[in-house]
């Protein structure tokens, strides 16, 4: 019996070749390998590779948005907070592939891979209207607090943490900093 293909199971065939062999991996003769049929079978569920890579990227991005919104339900400000870096530490350690599709804004080229990206970014920026930041202050919190997840995600996916010391107490140490930074700003300014 022919296995029946559709835009889902492409998408997880694309998705499985990227966590093994990362982004570079992905071409079409590829994926129709890995499903078993003829590259041109493909162009009948997506217009070509750049399609291919956007709608992986948006399923991606969207296992990641459900994933942050699951972490943080019924939490505020630090401990909402504390969830979700949690939870984009895991989703990028335990889904590499699918982390580099959500970090790589060129291959979104769908307006529905964008919303989603800003759906992700809502999902801060509510939790910190609890601060009561400016919309600069929110967005330059997001964006150090993204650059550390990243930074520290990545040095610890690749194994370049090389001292004796239990990495997710430094996790939990430098997240500490960051909270408490926040704390600090808005209480100096209150």
């Amino acid at each position: 019996m022919k296995k029946k293909i559709n835009q889902e199971t492409i998408i997880d065939a694309t998705l499985a070749i990227v966590e093994e062999q990362g982004i570079a991996g992905v071409t079409i003769k590829n994926v129709a390998i890995q499903l078993g049929i003829k590259p041109p079978s493909l162009y009948n569920h997506v217009v070509n590779l750049e399609d291919l890579l956007d709608l992986a990227a948006l399923r991606s991005m969207r296992n990641l948005y459900e994933g942050l919104i699951a972490a943080g339900i019924g939490l505020e400000k630090k401990n909402a907070l504390w969830a979700i870096a949690e939870e984009y530490r895991n989703f990028a350690k335990n889904n590499p592939g699918q982390y580099a599709l959500v970090q790589k804004v060129a291959l979104w080229k769908s307006d529905e891979t964008k919303q989603i990206s800003e759906q992700i970014l809502a999902i801060f920026l509510k939790i910190l209207q609890k601060y009561k930041l400016t919309e600069d202050e929110a967005i330059h919190f997001i964006r150090t607090l993204r650059s550390y997840l990243h930074g520290f995600t990545l040095l610890e996916v690749n194994e370049s943490y090389g001292l004796p010391q239990e990495l997710d107490k430094s996790f939990t140490a430098g997240l500490e900093i960051i909270f408490t930074n926040l704390e600090n700003h808005k209480n100096a300014e209150g």
